[in-house]
Formats: C-alpha cells, structure tokens, sequence
C-alpha cells in the first residue's frame, strides 16, 4: 500500500480517483489547493502525488515547483483537464512523471499510477557498455490510409518500429509471420475486422498487446473489444498525446520485470 495526495480542485474527479486508488488499496490524501497539499505533502511524505494545473490562489505550475523542491524523489504525475504546451514544457522541465488528460479512462490512469508507483520502488539499473533496449514493434492496421500514415508517422519519430496494413487479413499474416509487442486496430474494417482480428490474436498471440480505434459510439461494441483483452479503446479523430500515452503505458506494463 502506497500514501498517495491528489492536489485537484475539482470534488468529483478527486473523489471519483480518491475511491479507485483505495480499491487498488493505497491510502489516499486529498487537497483542494496547492497551499493545502504543499501542507498534506510535509505531514505525511506521501509516495506519489497527483496534481491539476487549475487551482485557486497558488497556481498549478508554482504548486509543482514547490513539490519538487521539496520532495525531489517523490513521483509526481499531472493529472490535468486542459494543458498548454509550455505549461505542459515547463511540468516537464520540472521532472514530471506522467502529464495525463482527465478524459482519458480511469483504468488507463491507474495502470500509470501504478507503473509510475512500480518504476519509482525499483532500484536503478545500470545499462550494459554497448547495449541498448531494440525498440517496441507496432503493427497498426487501419484501411484509411491517411490514419495508418498519421499514426505511423507520429509513433515512429518517437522511436517504435512500424509496421502498417491496410486489412485484416493482411494484419493476422504480418503477425504470424512476426508478431509485434503492440498492435494497434481499427474496429471497423471491411472483411477481417478489428474485433474479429482481437479475437484471434488474444487466442493465437496473447503476449501481442492491442489497443482499439474507433469512430464508433457502439457502446455493446466497445465493451466487447475490451471484454476481448482490448487494452484500451481510442476514438477517432485519434488524439495523438492520449494515443502516445495509452502505448507508453501498455508497454511499460508489459515489459519483464
């Protein structure tokens, strides 16, 4: 169990975040101000802080630069409705864990939360002379071209190995033939389908993450991608920060211990 303070001036997302860390069993501190957290913070040392950038009197950023001045080594994680980019620049610039959208799904937050809770206990790892990590491989199956090169591009000037199809069937054979760490699905596609693609890979390739994108508001069918071993299910148009984030965490949680 971990003491984790949420810093939000907004009742009923901390309540709502307050209630799914406790379920996850960590001890929860909450604050409706930077003065009051900065306050929390120093009487209880707690082990992660989750922070917005919209509160009254001392503001997010000010917050943020307090905290990690005075708790260095504490994971601190941005929790935040709308962040500008030099808002988001200087969060980062300040030694930020995790900078998160609050429209992403509470389960997405968490398995961050957790990762970052995981990451922080271990201690560091020296990194062999001569030897790097090989990068993630993606598979992203999609029959608009314009999506397949969008998040291509973006995925892969962020360092994965891309591999793209334009149908289902095209997708399954590049995954028997070398299935990626992370596969990324357009639900609807004609033939072979996203969810009928989900539904043999977590069969015949269960170690292959996935994570669903759709346009769709079919709730039964969102469920069913997830009830199938979705990851996540991402609507279009893709929002490319939520779309990096969702794959960062995936894969970190994926990665051997």
């Amino acid at each position: 169990m971990a003491i984790i303070l949420i810093i939000d001036a907004q009742p009923e997302f901390s309540e709502v975040l307050q209630q799914t860390l406790t379920a996850y069993g960590h001890e929860v501190l909450t604050a409706r101000s930077g003065e009051e957290g900065l306050k929390s913070a120093q009487a209880r040392k707690p082990a992660a802080i989750l922070l917005d950038m919209k509160l009254p009197g001392m503001t997010g950023l000010d917050t943020l630069a307090k905290l990690r001045a005075g708790f260095p080594q504490v994971p601190l994680v941005i929790v935040a409705q709308d962040i500008t980019v030099d808002e988001e620049s200087r969060a980062r610039e300040l030694g930020v864990t995790e900078v998160l959208r609050k429209g992403l799904k509470l389960d997405t937050i968490m398995a961050a939360v957790n990762h970052t809770l995981r990451v922080a206990g271990r201690p560091p790892q020296p990194t062999p002379v001569g030897k790097q990590a090989a990068p993630a491989t993606i598979l992203v199956v999609d029959d608009e071209v314009e999506i397949r090169e969008l998040v291509g591009e973006f995925l892969q000037r962020r360092g994965y190995r891309i591999k793209t199809a334009a149908t289902g069937e095209e997708g399954l054979a590049l995954i028997r033939q070398s299935p990626p760490d992370l596969a990324l699905l357009d639900i609807y596609m004609p033939g072979v389908s996203g969810v009928d693609m989900l539904r043999e890979v977590s069969k015949s390739h269960p170690s292959v993450g996935v994570i669903m994108l759709t346009a769709s508001q079919d709730e039964p069918l969102l469920k069913a991608a997830l009830d199938l071993g979705a990851f996540d299910v991402l609507s279009k148009p893709v929002d490319l920060k939520q779309l990096e984030l969702a794959v960062l965490v995936k894969l970190a949680l994926s990665a051997p211990d």
